[in-house]
């Protein structure tokens, strides 16, 4: 993730480097590896769960610091909300760089990052690019075309301005509102200013 705020090297998005239903997980684990990852928020399965894909004992993954919160994308339930609390606080209390990740890398984990994108200071052009490139990754969707513009209005920009509470993100003070939202789903403001500082990289 390359946005303002978040140092280089700090923040990963990727499809699931463990189940192989996503046909890239070797691949993700490997790069995970080459990065350098310390610690992984799992968004698509439990933690009971993760140990049941095949080939996990031998991955790169298995040893590290890892959290599953079995999400759904019902984005505005209490289940996620609760689930996504406890994955910021995780996150809070453990070292980077950290690599979030759902099933393919692109729902989930595009709207979970493009939060914390917000909160350490991206600008919006800089969350639409980094939230649409797993669009133009897996289905070669790009800017200027109708779908891109379909999936911008109908995925990102809604989800933000729904969860965000405005009319339009692209004119709101994205880091405000992004704080705001992690403490009323029950982030505290030590966990935030703690997340902040490592990945600002002044930790």
């Amino acid at each position: 993730v390359k946005t303002s705020g978040i140092a280089a090297g700090k923040l990963f998005r990727s499809s699931s480097p463990i189940s192989p239903w996503s046909e890239r997980n070797i691949i993700a684990d490997k790069l995970a590896e080459n990065a350098g990852v310390k610690t992984f928020i799992n968004l698509a399965d439990s933690d009971s769960g993760m140990a049941e894909h095949k080939g996990y004992s031998n991955s790169y993954y298995s040893r590290q610091k890892v959290i599953g919160l079995n999400l759904g994308m019902k984005y505005r339930s209490a289940k996620f909300r609760q689930g996504l609390a406890r994955g910021i606080r995780f996150m809070a209390e453990s070292e980077p760089p950290y690599l979030i990740h759902c099933s393919l890398g692109k729902d989930r984990a595009g709207f979970v990052c493009a939060l914390i994108e917000c909160l350490m200071g991206a600008s919006w052009p800089e969350v639409e690019r980094d939230y649409m490139e797993s669009f133009r990754n897996y289905f070669g969707i790009v800017a200027g075309t109708r779908e891109y513009d379909f999936v911008l209005k109908n995925e990102i920009r809604k989800f933000l301005a729904e969860h965000f509470g405005v009319d339009n993100p692209e004119t709101a003070n994205l880091s405000a509102y992004a704080q705001r939202y992690f403490l009323a789903i029950g982030v505290s403001p030590d966990d935030i200013e703690s997340l902040k500082l490592k990945l600002g990289g002044t930790e």
